[in-house]
């Protein structure tokens, strides 16, 4: 999480982990395995408000599912899975990590158009992508501990301007051919060294190797009304109402992928990362954040849950050794170690991904 704005903590009371169940769903072959994942694991969290999942952290292929017992014994998970050919792992005990990574991605997916992932932020209104202007943001990070779950909240305000065409500094005469001609392609390296760009939703660095109106005939998507589908069932995106010979597309390139190029709409490329503006007043913000959170939160896996209405922030001073004593009336031992442990931790880092043939288009791992 970013510095400079204090972030303000809420607790959200969970269920009793005994009371709930985890299971793996896994998908059978599929030439965008990627892909195919997140679009089951978005239909499912968004079909069932009982129901909290996250696609598996180590595959490409496996969902991780939380859900009441009481749910799983309806057999409705069941008939989801047979319907779209999943194949369904046996029930397990839930741990809290697990609990939480299911609860965070249910919880971003459930908050879309609203609120649109943009690298580490949460950016308002479902038609960010061509706003110019500051946009209200957020950053959130969660910790389960001790049967609550801490949902650190940092307001911000951003910049994220679409990019153009204009930007890439290319002469009036290469521009007029390049939208007269629909068969026309840009080299942008042309008029100097690599263009980086940052794409979205991750905002990953890549570089533009080709910019083009057309999609490659080569690939899953045909027409733009295709991508538009894509994008929404992936990340839950709007892209802009254009019609197909107004679209310009980019074909990126990533260097820890390989030689493979994946084809983006202009309007999800960025020529700078996310730009942080200063404001007085972050309050509007983090309350517009909270109602929504609170509107999609009203229960965990069916169980009620309310979240705390007053937020909680990081102290900075420290008691000394005296100052615990008079307030405790007992010794305090400056040998033993201490217990106490910090408000907000990390998952520790997932295993490597397992190697897979094809990948999405619009998806580099």
């Amino acid at each position: 999480m970013s510095g400079g704005v204090q972030p303000s903590m809420f607790f959200l009371g969970l269920p009793d982990l005994k009371q709930l169940v985890c299971v793996t769903l896994t998908l059978q072959e599929d030439d965008e395995p990627r892909s195919e994942q997140i679009k089951t694991c978005r239909e499912l969290v968004l079909l069932y408000s009982d129901v909290l999942a996250s696609p598996a952290l180590d595959s490409f292929s496996e969902i991780t599912v939380v859900m009441a017992i009481s749910f799983f014994q309806t057999g409705i998970l069941q008939v989801f899975g047979q319907r779209r050919s999943l194949q369904l792992g046996s029930p397990q005990c839930v741990f809290p990590g697990v609990l939480q990574c299911c609860l965070s991605y249910s919880l971003i997916t459930r908050l879309t158009p609203r609120w649109n992932k943009a690298g580490l932020y949460l950016v308002t209104g479902k038609d960010f992508l061509t706003e110019r202007g500051r946009l209200n943001a957020v950053s959130m990070e969660m910790n389960t501990s001790e049967g609550q779950l801490c949902i650190s909240i940092e307001a911000n305000t951003v910049r994220l301007p679409p990019t153009t065409l204009d930007d890439f500094d290319l002469s009036p005469s290469v521009l007029r051919r390049f939208c007269s001609d629909p068969d026309s392609v840009l080299d942008p390296t042309s008029t100097g060294g690599a263009i980086w760009c940052h794409v979205l939703p991750s905002m990953k660095k890549g570089q533009i190797i080709t910019i083009s109106r057309k999609l490659p005939r080569d690939g899953p998507f045909k027409t733009y009304r295709d991508l538009q589908n894509h994008w929404n069932c992936l990340y839950g995106y709007r892209l802009p109402e254009l019609a197909e010979e107004e679209v310009v597309y980019c074909s990126v390139y990533f260097r820890l992928v390989g030689d493979r190029l994946f084809t983006y709409p202009l309007s999800c490329v960025r020529l700078q990362p996310v730009q942080r503006c200063p404001r007085v007043d972050l309050q509007g913000a983090l309350g517009c954040f909270l109602s929504d959170v609170r509107d999609r939160l009203q229960s965990v896996c069916g169980f009620p849950a309310r979240l705390t209405s007053k937020p909680c922030y990081h102290t900075v001073g420290l008691n000394t050794a005296a100052t615990v004593q008079v307030l405790s009336g007992e010794q305090v031992n400056l040998t033993t170690s201490c217990s106490i442990r910090p408000v907000l931790t990390q998952l520790a880092p997932p295993p490597p991904p397992r190697p897979v043939k094809h990948l999405s288009w619009s998806q580099p791992p």
